[in-house]
């Protein structure tokens, strides 16, 4: 293959990023997963015959969900994140569930996306430990404060949740939870990172503010000069 690539296609291979891996006993990794073939004998279709055996399978890295846990601790505990001390709690929830839902979402084709539970729950006693040490309560009255039951579509799950109310609008909310880890391999991948808003103003304070960052007119405004709220300068 490499002689036909170099000699009829003229492309150079890198001997650093090409090998042969044995699909069935290794795993090749590619754009963050580990790609092999599938073998389990148990899986029978109606006509009892094998029908997962050789079928490509992704996963997640192990040393990608270790990675992410180890981020959060210190030696064998998990931390708090004092760079966060600064945001409200709203904020707080919301960076963390936006970590979260973004790299359970770009590993949705895996069959053992279950395996990010591990990392969920070290996130979520980090979301514990931070909310507690920024407003001098224990652990225990952090779950009675923000602990809530998220229902989505359908299925209710455990998590947290800050709301925000506005007059003569739906109140802003913030969660932490309510993210399936079920496989899912008919799934879109968006591989966009999601921008996490820090430093210049609270991200609760630029949503209440109702004013357009790029124009400085407020909604009501913008719509008198028929301008719509989110055009930006050149549109004026």
């Amino acid at each position: 293959m490499g002689e036909f690539l170099r000699d009829q296609l003229k492309l150079e291979l890198s001997e650093a990023k090409t090998l042969i891996t044995h699909a069935r006993s290794e795993k090749a990794r590619f754009l963050g997963y580990h790609i092999h073939t599938l073998h389990e004998d148990t899986q029978r279709d109606d006509r009892n015959r094998r029908s997962l055996n050789g079928r490509i399978g992704l996963r997640i890295p192990e040393e990608i969900i270790e990675e992410k846990c180890r981020m959060l601790m210190k030696g064998n505990k998990v931390r708090h994140r004092p760079e966060l001390y600064q945001e409200s709690d709203f904020t707080i929830l919301n960076t963390y569930q936006a970590e979260f839902r973004g790299i359970a979402n770009y590993y949705r084709l895996a069959y053992k996306l279950s395996n990010l539970g591990k990392w969920k729950y070290v996130m979520q006693r980090s979301l514990v430990q931070t909310l507690a040490a920024k407003f001098h309560i224990s652990v225990p009255q952090v779950y009675k404060r923000y602990r809530t039951t998220l229902l989505v579509e359908g299925v209710p799950y455990q998590g947290f949740q800050v709301v925000r109310e506005r007059k003569g609008k739906k109140p802003l909310v913030a969660t932490w939870g309510g993210i399936s880890l079920k496989w899912n391999v008919q799934a879109t991948i968006t591989d966009q990172r999601q921008r996490i808003w820090r430093g210049r103003s609270e991200l609760e304070q630029r949503l209440l503010a109702q004013v357009c960052e790029y124009c400085i007119l407020t909604q009501d405004l913008g719509y008198v000069f028929g301008h719509s709220f989110v055009a930006d300068k050149q549109a004026l």
